[in-house]
């Protein structure tokens, strides 16, 4: 089994929908060229908050790393290959 397949046997959209929540108010302090930049390259908005809150500018570049949590492969081949709710899974579960 893959990873892609892991994380997507273990979404929930009931905890992801509870754990983009918690990144409401941080959010408002997003410098907005981030949020914009995240728009423009694809990233959906409750996965653009979650990562820019946790991660500020860095996610701009986590996105196109090969991470080892995803099976070396970098978040945008999951959002290019249509694998978004695998890859809320992942982010849920990255150490905090």
């Amino acid at each position: 089994m893959s990873m892609n397949e892991l994380y997507l046997a273990e979404f929930n959209q009931s905890s992801w929908d509870s754990f983009v929540r918690l990144f409401e108010k941080s959010y408002l302090h997003v410098d907005p060229i981030w949020a914009e930049c995240a728009e423009q390259r694809g990233i959906p908005a409750d996965i653009s908050k979650a990562i820019l809150c946790e991660m500020g500018e860095y996610a701009l570049r986590w996105i196109d790393m090969n991470v080892p949590a995803l099976g070396d492969e970098s978040p945008a081949i999951y959002l290019e290959n249509g694998d978004t709710n695998a890859l809320r899974a992942a982010i849920m579960q990255m150490p905090r």
